[in-house]
């Protein structure tokens, strides 16, 4: 029998307690915002599987529904945000989009319809170059409050923001380079220069 371990972790109340602080409570009562480790969040996904064992053998072969981790990577902490169920179109539509036939059995590939909404990913936790941060409950409430800020922002204020972004790093980058070229170094190096008429 294969067993799969994997690490998981969950959130300090403290966290989700400032998340819920920073992003509310949906409907039915649950924080809008809430941080999961890659490993422990798990979804469904359906369609055609293969089994094997530690040489790399074919054990079985089978169409179903799994639970897989859901997020990449999944040594990291994750926030995510909840959406209502209407956000995914009716039960009829869901359906009609996910059902995946695979040698002639129907499965949903994205699971069944999420009738109490469900939480997709709005940030991952780590730093520039991808190394591991911790999370902290002040962390998880800046990047709740980002967001919520965000989602009253218009398209064209953040296409403005964006640009003005990248107006910014020409200049920088311009200044920068104008220091290199006037660092004090003599032309040619102090080399004399000769043209020829």
């Amino acid at each position: 029998m294969i067993r799969v371990i994997r690490e998981q972790h969950e959130a300090p109340s403290a966290v989700a307690r400032r998340l819920e602080i920073a992003g509310g409570r949906n409907r039915f009562g649950e924080a809008n915002y809430r941080a999961v480790w890659g490993w422990s969040r798990l979804a469904w996904v359906g369609g055609k599987w293969e089994d094997r064992n530690a040489a790399g053998e074919l054990l079985r072969e089978c169409v179903e529904l799994r639970r897989v981790p859901k997020y990449a990577p999944y040594d990291r902490w994750h926030i995510e945000r909840w959406l209502p169920p209407e956000s995914y179109g009716s039960p009829r539509d869901w359906y009609a989009h996910t059902i995946e036939r695979v040698d002639g059995v129907s499965t949903p590939a994205l699971g069944p319809y999420p009738e109490r909404g469900e939480y997709e990913h709005s940030f991952t936790l780590q730093g520039p170059h991808g190394e591991f941060v911790q999370l902290t409950s002040t962390v998880a409430e800046y990047i709740a409050r980002a967001i919520e800020t965000g989602r009253g922002v218009s398209a064209a204020e953040r296409r403005e923001a964006i640009d003005e972004r990248e107006r910014r790093n020409d200049r920088e980058y311009d200044d920068w380079a104008w220091d290199v070229l006037d660092s004090g170094c003599p032309a040619f190096h102090g080399l004399s220069f000769v043209t020829c008429a």
